[in-house]
């Protein structure tokens, strides 16, 4: 019991140093893409905006409803199947990846279901497309990890990092690491992190929260993002493999803010894809049939590796 709440502990720390070191972050390496100065507190580099923000979204209003209350819950339990090391995980199941997305793909639908409560019959057409929308780029994302279940034959994400021991997953499938990188950007900016969200808000003047639920909406948005992190680089770039000399924990460190960091470089270079309908038709022209193709190629390789025995690894 004692090690279960260690472990929690653990777990509980890292995601709010990794929330108030990404926020603070983006929203400087914003401001600077930008040419503009950011947070405005002089002290200390303003390090401690995001804490003072956090208190004033908190004081002006503290009202949850169900759906909220629900987010924040899943917002953090999908840790507890996600490793985050080899030794830092709550529950070590058989099938973690599956549950894991499971969790992932709950949480998405709970954020639009929240915005979609209005006495609007618009406003709830518009979160019904919003769901679509988002079901649209959660399909490469998970043919790119069928592709993987077919290339180890697990779905245990502890299992999926142990095969990574001679070569990363990307070194087999470098088009499938393409697609789920492209598709957590694009997540990216239809969640939103320095901008609006549009899940939250929408074309139409959706509901936008405040207070608390605002702090639990944010607080969900960045937990997605954090999740697809640490899935990519699970599933393709090693995990808490050790590289030479460099110990496993600080190459996932390594990896995950150089691929945060290439998120929000992306996400301004790209201004003029901020239109959500440009994203779906990308997604729907490209991306999706790139995956599955990728599928269908890994799938061929899994029945010559395994059926007919033509393939040697």
């Amino acid at each position: 019991m004692l090690l279960i709440l260690k472990k929690i502990f653990y777990i509980l720390l890292l995601l709010a140093v990794n929330l108030y070191i990404c926020d603070y972050a983006g929203n400087k390496i914003t401001a600077r893409m930008e040419l503009r100065r950011g947070y405005r507190i002089t002290r200390l580099a303003s390090s401690g905006f995001p804490v003072v923000r956090f208190i004033k979204d908190l004081s002006s209003g503290n009202k949850i409803n169900i759906w909220t209350f629900y987010i924040f819950i899943f917002s953090f339990l999908m840790w507890s199947v996600v490793p985050i090391t080899a030794g830092l995980v709550l529950i070590d199941e058989e099938y973690s990846l599956f549950i894991a997305v499971v969790f992932y793909i709950t949480l998405l639908i709970m954020l639009v279901l929240n915005s979609s409560r209005s006495n609007y019959t618009g406003v709830f057409s518009e979160n019904c497309k919003k769901l679509l929308m988002v079901f649209s780029f959660i399909a490469p994302v998970l043919l790119s990890i069928l592709s993987i279940i077919l290339l180890n034959k697990t779905l245990s994400l502890k299992e999926i990092v142990n095969y990574q021991h001679n070569y990363w997953n990307v070194v087999l499938q470098p088009l499938g690491f393409i697609i789920f990188f492209i598709s957590m950007f694009f997540q990216l900016k239809l969640l939103g992190i320095i901008k609006k969200s549009y899940v939250s808000t929408g074309v139409y003047g959706g509901k936008e929260g405040k207070g608390l639920e605002k702090i639990i909406e944010r607080l969900s948005i960045y937990m997605i993002i954090f999740f697809l992190i640490i899935i990519l680089n699970v599933l393709y770039l090693g995990g808490w493999q050790n590289f030479y000399i460099i110990r496993g924990e600080i190459m996932v460190a390594f990896k995950f803010y150089l691929i945060f960091v290439i998120l929000l470089f992306m996400d301004k270079i790209t201004g003029r894809i901020d239109n959500y309908k440009l994203m779906v038709r990308i997604n729907w022209k490209f991306l999706i049939p790139a995956s599955v193709v990728n599928f269908l190629i890994t799938l061929g390789f899994f029945v010559a590796r395994d059926v007919y025995n033509l393939v040697l690894f």
